[in-house]
């Protein structure tokens, strides 16, 4: 963190999309004792000033980021606008327009927070007018002073926890996107040495660089693009598979009957519904008949009951079809 006078360090959040957001929270409320610039409090009028002098470009310059707080040297990133949120307690920078080398120092986890740098007050050195509460940018960083603010990226040991394959399939196209982000910044090198050396025979050659980098980019985009498309066929299978055992313990239970089946696999309850039949009802048969379709389905399920506990791995309704099928032999 720096103010100016002093200057701060705060935690910022990151989408769950799997790449780096364009949204950066940038202070909040609550009071601080700062072992350089002392006791200070940061209220809510505090950080409605800021906004205000950004939106009347007090300063006379575009909001930007830097490393470390050197705004001497290159910038991080370049905002647009400023808003309030959660009752006004938490200041956010949107629209944040990252440079290239942010952007992959944030994906790579090199840099994970942001620390504001402002002034509680500010004096044009031209016109002479004094400003309350002037930001003046921040800089990304690793050790924020204020604590209890999300990071700008999360941690990347937390990625990959419970992830399904077509959520891992995502983070892949996520990380074709970076991929694809250096590629384009060497295709631009290349096009600006054809700038530079007019020749024809070099001018060729720079031109062949570029479709043979154009080439890998189609062919890694195509390669993970089929991935995606394979891993969703094999998930949509997977709920398949499990909609039918669901229906297969109802069937066996006496809970549903054949002809309700391709309502209940379309998730059509109103036609599932329409379909139902009485079942093992005595007055269309014989009590004896009854009673054996009961103890033909007891047996079934008893029998089911036992393959789950010999092999937990199995579900309900494969447990229940290969006690079928043992119990006709």
């Amino acid at each position: 963190m720096r103010i100016k006078g002093s200057s701060f360090m705060s935690a910022i959040k990151l989408t769950d999309d799997n790449s780096v957001p364009n949204q950066v929270q940038i202070l909040r409320v609550g009071k601080f004792n700062h072992p350089k610039y002392g006791a200070f409090e940061i209220t809510s009028q505090t950080l409605a000033e800021m906004v205000q002098n950004h939106k009347n470009n007090v300063r006379g310059l575009d909001l930007s980021f830097d490393y470390f707080h050197d705004s001497d040297r290159e910038a991080s990133a370049w905002v647009r606008n400023l808003e309030l949120r959660e009752n006004e307690t938490e200041l956010w920078a949107t629209e944040v327009e990252w440079t290239p080398t942010a952007r992959k120092k944030l994906f790579e986890r090199e840099l994970r927070y942001f620390s504001p740098d402002f002034a509680f007050k500010w004096t044009d050195p031209e016109k002479g007018l004094t400003f309350s509460n002037v930001l003046f940018g921040g800089a990304l960083t690793n050790r924020p002073f204020v604590k209890e603010m999300a990071a700008i990226v999360a941690h990347e040991n937390q990625e990959g926890e419970n992830m399904t394959d077509l959520e891992k399939a995502q983070k892949e196209v996520a990380d074709l996107k970076a991929a694809n982000l250096k590629l384009s910044e060497d295709m631009k090198a290349v096009e600006k040495k054809m700038e530079d050396m007019p020749q024809p025979d070099k001018v060729a050659q720079l031109e062949a660089q570029i479709k043979a980098l154009q080439d890998e980019l189609a062919k890694a985009k195509g390669e993970v693009e089929a991935s995606l498309a394979e891993k969703q066929k094999a998930e949509a299978a997977k709920v398949l598979a499990e909609k039918e055992n669901e229906f297969n313990v109802l069937l066996s239970e006496g809970k549903a009957c054949v002809a309700q089946k391709p309502a209940f696999m379309k998730g059509d309850m109103k036609e599932f519904v329409k379909l139902a039949q009485p079942l093992n009802l005595k007055a269309n048969g014989s009590s004896n008949s009854t009673t054996q379709e009961d103890d033909d389905t007891k047996a079934i399920i008893k029998l089911a009951e036992e393959k789950e506990k010999a092999n937990p791995k199995l579900s309900r309704g494969e447990a229940i079809s290969i006690a079928k099928k043992e119990l006709k032999k």
